[in-house]
């Protein structure tokens, strides 16, 4: 945050620092190098050509290089470039015209005469050498700019991506939770109390913890707690197998990461009237995370050889958020279950 804030006073500061020491060199090289008195005509040019090629330098920068190369339009800024080279050719002839600054320079340096009176080697090098670092300038800022806005839509993007899928859990999944309660309330009132605190506890972490990150325990806790009202609405010919430890370090992680795979597997892995199971394993080394989840797989549930939304979904956070840090594998096992393997580095 403080960066941020200072940021533009560094970014001034270096531009006088450059600035100065460019206006340094020019002023001061000669007279240290030779050991020579100059006259005043030569200082009072330097400080002329230093000032032209200030404007120069923040013109080509703010107005011509954004309107021609950064719009794929580089005929103006070479004709840009050529005026630029030319006027200041012609200031220089008609400053030394006047005050003969070069035989003057010339005499006191112990050279011939200047050998080009009509053409300023000098002052080209100065004018091509600032419109080069101002055309690059120029171009790296659009580009860090460039950069930064499309960090910020992929930000967004990731940040849609978890509505939506808060939005795909929360209507059918407490619907459905809220008529499993209230069964149950017929049958075992202290059952019914625990799922309805579960359920809220829930919700509470839907609307107040998952709005940037959250913590691999919380995360865990949620997923526990969705599989245990899953467990109310499950038949007896559904067999719930999970394995995940009560003790997990604490990483931070992007919310409901692992979710949209257990949910997949409720969606696709069970069946009315056959025998259906799932497992849920979940091991952490580190910072290191593995997470499975099997389900049976019926042919009839097409979807789940994709995996759903839901695995789509995954695919693409963790293609956004952990680059290069995952492993996602999903598809039908040996033993003929639909399987889904995620290797993550949460560091």
């Amino acid at each position: 945050m403080a960066s941020n804030i200072y940021r533009p006073y560094l970014f001034t500061g270096l531009h006088i620092l450059g600035w100065l020491s460019l206006g340094f060199i020019m002023l001061f090289y000669i007279p240290l190098t030779w050991n020579v008195v100059l006259p005043d005509a030569f200082w009072l040019w330097q400080m002329i050509v230093l000032f032209l090629l200030i404007i120069i330098f923040y013109i080509n920068a703010k107005i011509i290089v954004p309107q021609t190369i950064i719009k794929d339009n580089t005929s103006p800024f070479l004709i840009w470039a050529f005026l630029a080279i030319v006027t200041m050719q012609f200031i220089a002839f008609l400053y030394t015209s006047e005050t003969d600054l070069h035989n003057k320079i010339s005499l006191v340096l112990g050279f011939k005469k200047y050998k080009n009176p009509y053409f300023d080697n000098y002052v080209l090098t100065l004018t091509l050498l600032v419109l080069g670092i101002s055309t690059s300038w120029a171009m790296l800022q659009y580009w860090q700019k460039a950069a930064q806005h499309k960090q910020k839509l992929e930000q967004d993007k990731t940040m849609a991506e978890l509505a939506m899928l808060k939005a795909q859990i929360n209507p059918h999944f407490f619907f459905n939770s809220l008529n499993s309660i209230y069964s149950l309330t017929y049958t075992d009132i202290e059952d019914s109390r625990n799922a309805l605190h579960t359920l809220s506890r829930m919700m509470r972490y839907l609307l107040y913890s998952t709005e940037e990150t959250t913590t691999l325990l919380k995360e865990a806790e949620f997923m526990k707690d969705f599989i245990a009202l899953m467990k109310l609405r499950a038949n007896s010919k559904l067999t719930i197998t999970t394995d995940i430890p009560e003790k997990l370090h604490d990483y931070p992680i992007v919310p409901m990461l692992l979710l949209p795979l257990v949910e997949n597997a409720f969606k696709h892995g069970i069946h009315a009237t056959d025998k259906s199971e799932i497992y849920i394993k979940l091991r952490q080394n580190g910072s290191n995370l593995d997470f499975e989840v099997e389900n049976t797989y019926f042919e009839k549930s097409g979807t789940a050889v994709e995996g759903g939304i839901g695995l789509t979904n995954t695919k693409r956070r963790l293609h956004l958020i952990y680059p290069h840090k995952h492993s996602l594998k999903a598809g039908i096992a040996e033993n003929g279950k639909y399987n889904v393997k995620l290797q993550l580095n949460l560091e």
